[in-house]
Formats: C-alpha cells, sequence, structure tokens
C-alpha cells in the first residue's frame, strides 16, 4: 500500500501545481486583457474614427495623472492604474499582425510612437473627424488617416474584434518611421517629459524603490538594448538565481529511489512542473516590476515562452508515460508481456506526437510561420529523413512485430540457423536468449522479414524418423515389422493415433527402408525427446523380435562361420503373418478399427520401473524447458488433422 499512497500523493502534488499555474496564466491574461467594463473608468470606444481618437487623446490625459500620482506615491494602487491605463491603449491598437509572444512589448513601444507624435501636431478639430454614419455607403472605404501623417484609423473586416475602428495594423512599422522625421519639433506634456519612448523604459515598480535607482550610477542608467541597464543586471541575477535553486530541487528530486514506476515519473514531473511556475513567476516580476522594454523585453518574452514550452512538452511526456503505466498495473497485462510492451510503445508514440503538436504551437506563438518553416526544411529533412531510415525500419518492424505477434516474450522460436527464447521486444531490436545463454540481439527490420518457426504455437510435436532392414529381410518378415510398428505406436498413451503412418517407402542403396511418422501429444521439450527416445527402443525391440535386423552401408563377406540370420525368429514371424493372412487379419493397408481401439493406451509409459511413471509421481511429467511463459493445460487429442493424411 505504501507506493500506491506514495503515487496519489505525488499525483495529488503535480495536479495542485498545475491548477496553480494554469490560474496563474489565465490571471495574467486577465490583466493584459481586460476592459474598462470592469473598472469605475469611461469604456473604450471604437465605434467610429471620430471616437477611437477621443479615447486615444482622454486615456492621454489620465496616463499622465497617473504617471504624475505615481511619481509622487510609489504605491502598488497607483502602478496598478498606470498598467491598466497602458492596457485600455492595447484596445485601440490592431495587433493581430503581431506573434502573440511579442504582442505586449511591440504594443508599449507602438503605444510611445503614438503618444510622441499626437503630442508633437496639432490634430484637426475632432468634430471634422468621420463617425460612424460616415461610412453607412458600403462604396466609402472605411478608414480615416490623420492629416498629414501616414496613420490611419480603419474598420476591422473580420476576427473577434470586427466592426471596430483600430490605428490599423501597419502602424507598428510606419510610426516608428514618422517619427524620425518629426522629433525635432518639442512635445506637448503636461508632466514635463522630452518622450515618451525615452520615459517609458525608466519607469518600474513599487517593489523596486526610487531612492535606490535615484542613487544609482548614470551609466548604469543608460540603455542597452531599449532597456536600461540596470534593468538588465537585475533580470540577469534573477534568471541565474532561479536556474541555480531549479537546479537543486531537480537534484534532490534525482536522489530519491522509489520501485514504484508511477511514482517515480510522477516525481521526476515535478522538476519541469516547478520550471513552468517560477518561469511565470520570474517573467511577470521583470515584466511588471521590473518593467524591461524594447529588444530585451522582447528576448526575455521569446525566452520565457521556450523554456515554458518545453517545459511542458517534458510534463507531457512524463504523464502519457504514467498514465499507460497506470494500464500495465492491471492484473490482466503481465509487466513482461507482449501487451505491457506494446503499450509501453504507444505511450512513447503519443507523448512524440503530442510534444510535436505543443511545439508545432510555441513555434507558432514565438511568430514563425509554421508552413514556411516546415517548406524550407524539405531538402534537410530529406536528407535527415535518409540518415535516419535504419531507425525509422527498425521502428516500423517493431510495430509489424507488435500487431502481426509471430512470437511473444517467452516464446521459443527458430530463426535462421539459431533458436532462443524471446526476452523483449523494443522499439529498435529483440532480444533473444539463445540455447548457449548468450542474449541476442536482432534489429527488428532484419527479423521481421526472416521465416520464424515459434515452438511455442505448436499443438503436437512431429516425431519423423526413416529405418533401414537388411535386404535379407523377407516380405512376410518386413509386414511383421510394419504391423507391430503400428500396434506399437497405437497403443502408445503419448503418440496421436489419428497421426500414425509407418510406411514402407523404398529400397535403398543398402536397406528396404521404412518410414515412420508419428506426432507425439505434447508442447513441451524435454518430454518430446523423451517419448521419442521410448518409442525408437521399441522399435529397436520390435526389429529384433521380427528375426531381421537393421542395415548399415557397408557389403558383408558371407564365410562359413556366419551363421545368417536367426531362421526360428523368422519362421515364427513368417508363420503368424500366414495366420493373420488365413484368418483375415492381415493389418494392411491399416489395422481393423476395432484392432486400433482394442490397443489403444495399452502400453505402459512412462516404462513400467521408470521414476518419472505417472502412477507414482503426477508431477513428474513438468517440462523444465518450457517452448512458452503460457500456462498451457487442458491438452485435447486433435481430430482429423490436416497433416494425418498420406
Amino acid at each position: 500500500m505504501r507506493p500506491l499512497s506514495l503515487t496519489f500523493r505525488l499525483g495529488a502534488v503535480v495536479c495542485l501545481l498545475l491548477c496553480t499555474i494554469f490560474t496563474a496564466l489565465h490571471a495574467q491574461e486577465d490583466i493584459v486583457t481586460s476592459d474598462a467594463t470592469a473598472t469605475p473608468f469611461a469604456p473604450v470606444d471604437t465605434s467610429s474614427p471620430r471616437a477611437t481618437l477621443e479615447t486615444f487623446l482622454r486615456l492621454t490625459l489620465e496616463i499622465e495623472g497617473a504617471l504624475l500620482a505615481y511619481r509622487q506615491d510609489q504605491t502598488r494602487a497607483n502602478a496598478d492604474h498606470v498598467n491598466f491605463l497602458g492596457s485600455q491603449f492595447f484596445r485601440l491598437i490592431d495587433l493581430s499582425s503581431v506573434p502573440k509572444v511579442s504582442r505586449r512589448e511591440t504594443g508599449m513601444d507602438t503605444l510611445a510612437v503614438l503618444l510622441d507624435i499626437v503630442g508633437r501636431l496639432e490634430l484637426p478639430p475632432i468634430d471634422s473627424v468621420p463617425d460612424a454614419g460616415a461610412f453607412d455607403d458600403g462604396d466609402i472605404p472605411a478608414r480615416w488617416r490623420i492629416p498629414g501623417t501616414p496613420i490611419r484609423i480603419v474598420r476591422i473586416e473580420e476576427g473577434p474584434r470586427e466592426g471596430e475602428f483600430l490605428f490599423a495594423a501597419r502602424t507598428v512599422t510606419v510610426a516608428p518611421q514618422f517619427y524620425q522625421r518629426i522629433r525635432s519639433i518639442p512635445l506637448r506634456s503636461s508632466i514635463g517629459i522630452e518622450s515618451w519612448q525615452l520615459a517609458i523604459p525608466q519607469i518600474h515598480g513599487p517593489a523596486i524603490p526610487a531612492g535606490l535607482v535615484s542613487a544609482l550610477p548614470s551609466v548604469l542608467k543608460q540603455s542597452w538594448l531599449d532597456t536600461p541597464i540596470w534593468k538588465i543586471l537585475i533580470a540577469v541575477m534573477l534568471s541565474a538565481l532561479a536556474a541555480m535553486l531549479l537546479a537543486l530541487w531537480h537534484r534532490a528530486i534525482s536522489l530519491r529511489t522509489s520501485q514504484n514506476g508511477i511514482a517515480a515519473l510522477l516525481r521526476h514531473a515535478l522538476t519541469p512542473v516547478a520550471i513552468i511556475a517560477v518561469v511565470l513567476a520570474l517573467g511577470a516580476f521583470i515584466a511588471v516590476e521590473v518593467n524591461v522594454s524594447g529588444t530585451f523585453a522582447r528576448i526575455v518574452d521569446s525566452t520565457t515562452t521556450v523554456l515554458i514550452d518545453l517545459a511542458i512538452i517534458w510534463v507531457f511526456w512524463l504523464v502519457v508515460l504514467a498514465i499507460f503505466e497506470w494500464i500495465i498495473l492491471s492484473p490482466r497485462v503481465p509487466d513482461e508481456s507482449l501487451d505491457a510492451n506494446l503499450l509501453r510503445l504507444s505511450a512513447r508514440v503519443i507523448g512524440f506526437v503530442g510534444g510535436g503538436l505543443i511545439l508545432a504551437a510555441g513555434v507558432q506563438d514565438l511568430g514563425l510561420p509554421l508552413v514556411g518553416l516546415l517548406a524550407s526544411l524539405g531538402v534537410g529533412g530529406l536528407a535527415v529523413a535518409l540518415a535516419i531510415r535504419p531507425t525509422l525500419e527498425n521502428f516500423i518492424g517493431g510495430a509489424i512485430l507488435y500487431m502481426d505477434r509471430p512470437v511473444r516474450i517467452g516464446d521459443y522460436c527458430s530463426f535462421g540457423t539459431k533458436t532462443g527464447t524471446v526476452e523483449s521486444i523494443g522499439v529498435r531490436s529483440t532480444q533473444i536468449r539463445a540455447l548457449d545463454r548468450t542474449l541476442v540481439s536482432i534489429p527488428n527490420s532484419i527479423f521481421v522479414n526472416m521465416e520464424i518457426s515459434n515452438w511455442a504455437h505448436c499443438d503436437r510435436m512431429l516425431i519423423l524418423n526413416t529405418i533401414g532392414l537388411r535386404y535379407e529381410t523377407e516380405p512376410d518378415q518386413l509386414r511383421f515389422v510394419l504391423a507391430k510398428l503400428r500396434e506399437m505406436f497405437y497403443a502408445h498413451p503419448k503418440i496421436d493415433r489419428d497421426t500414425v503412418r509407418i510406411r514402407f517407402v523404398g529400397y535403398g542403396a543398402s536397406s528396404l527402408d521404412v518410414q515412420i511418422r508419428v506426432y507425439a501429444l505434447t508442447k513441451e521439450m524435454n518430454e518430446f525427446y523423451a517419448i521419442r527416445e521410448d518409442t525408437l527402443l521399441r522399435v529397436n525391440e520390435i526389429v529384433r523380435e521380427s528375426g531381421t535386423g537393421f542395415a548399415f552401408p557397408s557389403q558383408t563377406l558371407y564365410m562359413g562361420r556366419d551363421h545368417g540370420l536367426d531362421q526360428e525368429r523368422s519362421d515364427a514371424a513368417m508363420d503368424e503373418v500366414s495366420a493373420w493372412r488365413d484368418s483375415d487379419r492381415l493389418p494392411f493397408p491399416l489395422p481393423a478399427a476395432s484392432r486400433i481401439e482394442e490397443l489403444a493406451d495399452t502400453l505402459d509409459y512412462p516404462p513400467r520401473g521408470s521414476p518419472h511413471d505417472e502412477s507414482s509421481d503426477p508431477q513428474a511429467q513438468k517440462s523444465a524447458e518450457p517452448l512458452s511463459a503460457e500456462l498451457l493445460s487442458g491438452e485435447s487429442r486433435p481430430k482429423n488433422p490436416d497433416n494425418a493424411k498420406d
């Protein structure tokens, strides 16, 4: 019970941390995208170019007052007021073409440029700006350009903000270019700033004391990557401290060992979950309290997104593996069975595909064109595909082995010139324990194309042998041997009577050839060898009883001292065959059915006196070398097998 309770506790911790992270993400998004309807301030009106421009001018006056109040009293309430007005400004600009990761920073830069432009130009009377009724005629383009500038307010034709009038998406690029032409014009401002683009990067949150910032050397207040150097130093030091803490956390988790696979996977998932939580918290602090800007802010946002996406992929991979390991814990799925290995392979495939989808979503958030990126990787992808072709072939071969199942874990099989027991089927190769106890590793792409004989799936085992009798054997002696051999195999309790085939098959170079083909009723290798040994010994007795003997490839030179064949036994054998013939009991081509039933299971096997006699030890026949790891029971005598036909 202890490993399971540990698993449940770790799972609960992971779920709680994930819920906290997603709540923080949602809350952060709400801060950026909240509108004025949730506040006592006037709502953002974008119903016409006039309404949009009026809202922009109103927010300009409000943010100047908010910044003046924040300068005098750096409280959390004043800082939140400034941040809220900034989010209201963002709602006036069409940022749909800007990558999601850099949308906040691009909006802040564009806002600063617009404030600098509007504060330096004389705007036309507000009554001359078109209202919503000016565009009732569908032939009139729904746009308005601020006189003397390339900046336009246009109506959004599609998307979630369809019908609203916003500063056009191209404002992001044309506004900075236009500002360079008019930057020499003085800025009209009630708070005495020279440029919004210089003033906004100097703002910081209340968590950083203003007195400490004022005491910094002037060199640290200079900008690098559009951000004051002191802010960059703070961001770098906080990131280094967070990385050290995460490394210590991961080391502490890795030092703990657990016998339970699910608990180990969930414990390792705590590291990426901690990375997500720390990166989110640190990113929010740097963005809000430190307030980095420009190029450095984009670097911070991109790095944060990449780290979070990689950590999410890590969590997804471990959680998928844990779920499938939990499924394998079912009593119906043995841990080393083929089904368990197939489930583990499926878990890795799902984890790989899911991780790829998460990575693709992250690439789109970064603003990289996924389709174009894939197209550009076409030639390189072809080269990589050719390089990893053997790996892909082995992976596909492993999948075929799982689906077609020519062998299972624990099966004894023959392949090529080797035999052995299958120990594992992996993604790349199959491991087989050979008879000499060496472990043979065969790539799946080769193994799946080999001719595989699976001994574990046989229902009976073939005894096939050809014996040669001396040429001096008389025909009736030969008939005696054939008849007695058939009687012996019909009587044997471990031989399938329906498959007995004993035939005189031809004249060899130095022998009369008799072929024995029968099936032993066993599925175990040791028992098969014992049954075959017993029947071959009985064959030897029958041949001797007939008065003939086994031939061998040699020439016999008869001298006077050679007594020849046993004449007495030869006469007795021929007399018995003659008696069969006279009484219509000649067992050719087969004995009578009544005789077969009479002979059924009349021999003792194992032979009387053997320590493995079933009558004295029922467990004596258990094999030490099973062909399959599965428990095989309930042997039944097959009826009318196909291979019983001559």
